[in-house]
């Protein structure tokens, strides 16, 4: 039996290595139907401290990555959003307030009316949304941030809407006497006209005076509240000017040029019998003009005056109101009140970036803000200047002066547009540059992830073309063993002897 030992240990020892095969080629067809070597980090052994680091990493930046698409899907909405502004800012200022159009009763209504539609398609834009956040209300993107374009124009329940605002600060502005609230007197040989308010609140300020003749002095403005005079010293020669240089409400100014005996796009004033007739025919003519300016150029420098004032309101930054009435008479301004004033922006307006209203982490130590408001530089201006024109009615007794008021007016509102777009483009900018810093950020992230990734896969990936052939010698090796295994326990005795 002693001789018999060593075959039933062979066998023992043969039971243990087809085991240990049968486990090892478990676990090389686990590796090639999963790709890797281990079900769990624990079987990676020295390597599991660097795999969980490498794979926290990767956590962070898909982390990362999700935040990144949720702004990138923002800016580029806002950015669309933007360009589409601008193209109907543009076809306002070039088509629809085109200084080719014939300002006549029927087109100023045409234009009015295209404006109004022009105007609701702006507002429609700031109120764009994507998935419920508001892209235009700074912090406060969970509603509307502009109310509705009609409610803004027209007013409801007793709340001044763009219409009223405007009529109201036009009579503070123009006076009574349209005069644009200066004070004209004369005496035997001057004439002066003074501002009747410190500091210039309405109407025209002013700026300048001048002479071509030194038979008429012309002094400058001084004084609280400012006067100037033109002083007749002898009597002028004919086509002798007078120029005076008015301040208007919009921070645009206006000449007036008086011509002694007429002249070519000027009023024109007599030569009196004597200085003191002379005087007189000054003051006469330079009433006249002045009539005439405010009537036209303050007409219009204060509707586009006012609309500013109106757009740069909130409900945390209330519009001011002229106080009255009687407004024609009014000597400053009052704060607007959500009850008697519209209030055409519910966002946010602060002294803070708005970019900073809605910032995202994009990396461990970067952020970027992408907030934007409705209420901002150049969407203020576009729609001042876009509305104006929709609302302000011009002279029903005078058809020459209704037309040179629109023509006034509009040129005002095109010149608007077009200063409006630096500041648009500047927000745009500024958004697009957060688009590229996001963009730039995430083309490093994404390098810096196959970076991981491959080092990840070197140690928890199988190599695959090795573990197939590993596998498929530990089968060539386990079969011979189960041969001769066989063979083994087949033996008896008498074969054995």
């Amino acid at each position: 039996m002693s001789s018999i030992g060593p075959v039933g240990s062979f066998g023992s020892n043969s039971a243990r290595s087809i085991e240990d095969i049968h486990d090892q080629l478990n676990i090389y067809a686990r590796q090639l139907s999963t790709g890797k070597k281990a079900t769990t980090i624990s079987e990676l052994g020295n390597s599991v401290s660097r795999s969980i680091d490498l794979r926290a990493r990767l956590a962070r930046l898909s982390a990362y990555d999700e935040s990144s698409a949720s702004v990138t899907t923002s800016l580029q909405s806002v950015s669309t959003t933007l360009g589409s502004f601008s193209k109907v800012a543009s076809q306002i200022e070039v088509n629809t307030l085109s200084s080719s159009t014939t300002p006549s009763s029927a087109n100023r209504k045409t234009v009015a009316t295209d404006l109004r539609r022009q105007f609701s398609e702006l507002v429609d834009y700031l109120n764009t949304e994507i998935n419920g956040n508001y892209l235009f209300g700074g912090k406060q993107f969970g509603a509307p941030p502009v109310i509705d374009s009609d409610l803004i124009l027209d007013g409801s329940g007793g709340k001044a809407g763009l219409t009223q605002y405007i009529s109201e600060r036009q009579a503070a502005d123009l006076g009574a006497d349209h005069l644009g609230r200066l004070q004209l007197t004369n005496s035997t040989n001057v004439v002066s006209l003074s501002e009747t308010g410190v500091g210039g609140i309405f109407g025209f300020t002013l700026k300048g005076v001048t002479s071509s003749s030194s038979s008429i002095t012309a002094t400058a403005p001084s004084g609280t509240p400012p006067q100037t005079s033109f002083i007749v010293n002898a009597q002028p020669p004919a086509g002798a000017t007078l120029t005076l240089t008015l301040g208007l409400p919009d921070g645009t100014t206006t000449d007036i040029t008086l011509t002694a005996s007429g002249g070519p796009g000027t009023t024109p004033f007599a030569i009196g019998a004597t200085m003191a007739d002379t005087t007189n025919n000054i003051k006469a003519a330079l009433q006249t003009a002045l009539g005439s300016a405010g009537d036209v150029q303050l007409y219009a420098a204060s509707a586009k005056a006012a609309a500013l004032d109106f757009f740069r309101g909130s409900t945390t930054n209330l519009p001011r109101r002229v106080a009255g009435p009687p407004f024609d008479t009014a000597t400053g301004f009052v704060a607007g009140a959500a009850t008697n004033t519209v209030l055409w922006y519910q966002g946010t307006d602060d002294t803070n970036d708005p970019r900073n209203d809605r910032i995202t982490q994009i990396d461990e130590r970067i952020s970027v803000g992408f907030g934007a408001r409705a209420n901002e530089a150049g969407f203020i201006e576009t729609l001042a200047n876009a509305a104006v024109l929709a609302v302000v009615g011009f002279s029903s007794t005078n058809e020459t002066l209704a037309q040179s008021q629109f023509s006034d007016l509009r040129e005002r509102g095109r010149s608007g547009l077009s200063e409006a777009k630096t500041n648009v483009t500047s927000t745009s900018v500024s958004l697009a540059l957060a688009q590229k810093s996001v963009k730039s950020r995430t083309d490093d992230q994404n390098a810096q992830k196959a970076i991981y990734e491959t080092a990840l896969g070197t140690l928890e990936d199988a190599p695959l073309d090795q573990t197939a052939v590993a596998l498929s010698a530990l089968q060539t090796q386990l079969q011979a063993l189960y041969q001769l295994t066989a063979k083994l326990q087949s033996l008896s005795l008498a074969n054995y002897l």
